[in-house]
């Protein structure tokens, strides 16, 4: 097969029993790679209400016919498992090296089930497969182990590796992807997973070469496509996606304060533009990407104090700056860069923290009871607090480590009111109140409030433009469909949409056809897209999934958004539910959002 190698790794690490399953062609067309392979083994694999942190839960990891470096943005590669934070379906896009290193071993996934009775990594060199003692790496950092693992060695490798979070079960533990551009798989706690297993993760070196059908082919549309691509992110070559910060921040729809508001008066000392004016070093990219939207920024104080570490991206600058009145980059560098070492899942940490600081503005969980104050806007000790959740410090660092929701149920009171989640997932940094397609994206997300199935898109700054709800089913289910097929095939997002468009289209179905040789159409990668996304629902509804699980935070959906050019916008539950009616039947699923045996069969599912 062109595109593959045919192979999916299975390792069970309660018997030590290594087995290689093969697939065909017609499997691949079916789901494509990396999401939708990892769909698929979860939904043949996994019973229902499992308990994710048990033996019997899996990690997926897999690559597409896209990873590996002969299309830019494809050195990227996915991972799913159940989540410990949503106890539904949670899969996770990375980027670094070590997906297109996976790629040249010869496999295309791994699935990693069981427990090891003492800590292991499982080392992949080419076509060998060994679980290795990690006694030696348990408790490091995730800098600390990759640096002992190359020595160990003795050749050039690429981790995927969890820190002392996901050794300590923290519910919204990463893993992180070693590279020039250091990655994480952040969201929904696949490191806790890892870290049940007792496994430390896993680590590669590979040198087989990727059969494509029609290279030159494939090379002429990607040449026509570059111009437009390099264009369309230029800004992101040149600051980053704190690019955003700014933009985001002048329509009114920057989370502010626990999403109390959603202007920060203070958004420029955060933003890309300063970032680049004070702090830039270097660009830095993910495998084979011409974008380079990662950067290097020098740290003048605090933990990380004289040297050059990663910029945090647009969510964390959200989620540890304006969620928590934040004004001070320093202290987000530090706070992202211990997350990284820790394998926290930024996005997460800074929301529930935001949420846990309201509790105590409220009174409804004491100061006095916490290790360390926390008062919106004051954030000395921000680093500190990271590493409280990564070790569940104290009181403060084992409510932390839970995610907003369970702090909120460990609360009681009207804690729940102050919640900015999905599913039990914490919302990213696009507005669920302000932006009005990602009201219904993030309440029919299947992973919970991610902003990475219907994706975010903004409107002139204007409110009295106020585009409704009147077309948001369609968009989502169109958008949801394009990048289950994007994480499917794997590819970067950010390359994805500004080469191929945010719309599954012919150009995107030439490239495919190009590197699998199949003739695929625009309506057969529709259909992949629909196939991966009800399987996904399928999984969830396993758990306990359906139309009551798919709501909007109380705040989004009864205090409209208080001042700021987007003044009085919200989703009422009346707007919710006539947008879940139409999406549902766009879906083929029921009225309680349980998808239909007719439309099973249709996908092929049945």
């Amino acid at each position: 097969m062109f595109g593959y190698h045919g192979k999916i790794l299975e390792i069970n690490l309660t018997t030590s029993s290594i087995n290689i399953k093969n697939f065909n062609e017609d499997f691949a067309r079916l789901y494509l790679g990396g999401n939708g392979f990892a769909a698929k083994i979860l939904y043949d694999t996994i019973k229902p209400h499992i308990d994710p942190l048990s033996e019997d839960n899996v990690v997926i990891f897999a690559t597409g016919p896209f990873t590996g470096g002969h299309i830019w943005g494809g050195g990227r590669g996915h991972c799913a498992s159940i989540s410990p934070l949503t106890n539904i379906f949670c899969d996770s896009n990375f980027g670094g090296n070590f997906a297109a290193m996976f790629k040249r071993t010869a496999y295309d996934a791994i699935v990693i089930n069981g427990k090891a009775s003492s800590p292991v990594y499982i080392y992949i060199d080419n076509d060998i497969v060994t679980i290795k003692d990690a006694t030696s790496i348990w408790g490091k950092t995730v800098s600390e182990a990759h640096t002992l693992l190359s020595k160990e060695n003795g050749k050039r490798i690429e981790s995927a590796l969890i820190g002392p979070a996901g050794e300590n079960l923290v519910r919204y533990a990463s893993v992180i992807c070693s590279g020039t551009r250091v990655s994480a798989a952040g969201r929904g706690g696949i490191g806790a997973v890892l870290g049940s297993k007792l496994c430390k993760g896993i680590v590669v070196s590979g040198d087989k070469k990727i059969e494509i059908f029609d290279a030159d082919k494939l090379k002429n549309c990607l040449n026509q496509l570059y111009p437009g691509m390099k264009e369309r992110a230029k800004h992101l070559t040149e600051f980053g996606t704190p690019v955003l910060v700014q933009m985001i921040n002048s329509k009114g729809k920057l989370c502010t304060r626990n999403n109390q508001k959603e202007q920060f008066d203070k958004a420029y000392a955060i933003s890309g533009e300063y970032i680049k004016e004070h702090h830039k070093k270097k660009n830095i990219a993910c495998y084979g990407c011409p974008v380079a939207c990662g950067k290097l920024v020098d740290v003048p104080y605090g933990r990380y104090a004289g040297r050059n570490v990663k910029i945090p991206e647009y969510e964390t600058i959200y989620s540890v700056g304006s969620m928590l009145e934040n004004s001070d980059i320093v202290s987000v560098y530090n706070a992202n860069t211990i997350c990284d070492e820790m394998g926290v899942d930024t996005i997460s940490f800074g929301v529930t923290l935001a949420f846990l600081t309201e509790c105590v503005e409220k009174n409804l969980i004491k100061q006095t009871e916490l290790e360390i104050p926390l008062h919106f806007g004051k954030w000395n000790h921000l680093a500190e607090i990271a590493e409280y959740t990564a070790y569940q410090k104290g009181l403060l660092g084992k409510l932390l480590a839970m995610g907003s929701k369970r702090i909120a149920e460990y609360i009681g009171k009207e804690a729940k009111k102050y919640l900015y989640e999905v599913k039990g997932l914490e919302i990213a940094g696009h507005s669920a109140r302000g932006l009005r397609q990602m009201s219904l994206g993030y309440a029919t997300a299947t992973r919970g409030g991610s902003h990475h199935d219907t994706r975010p898109t903004y409107y002139p700054n204007d409110p009295e433009v106020d585009p409704k709800f009147t077309h948001q089913p369609e968009y989502s289910f169109n958008s949801q469909n394009n990048t289950a097929v994007g994480d499917s095939l794997v590819l970067c997002r950010f390359i994805h949409e500004r080469s191929f468009g945010t719309q599954i289209n012919e150009t995107l179905a030439e490239a495919v056809s190009y590197v699998t040789g199949w003739d695929i159409t625009k309506q057969e990668l529709v259909e992949i897209g629909e196939r991966i996304y009800t399987l996904e629902r399928l999984i969830n509804v396993s758990c306990g999934i359906d139309r009551r699980s798919d709501v909007l935070p109380y705040r989004v959906m009864n205090e409209p958004i208080p001042d700021g050019p987007s003044k009085g916008w919200m989703c009422s539950h009346e707007d919710l539910q006539k947008m879940l009616d139409e999406y549902y039947k766009l879906r083929g699923w029921d009225e309680n959002g349980i998808p239909t045996n007719k439309t099973l069969q249709r996908l092929k599912i049945l």
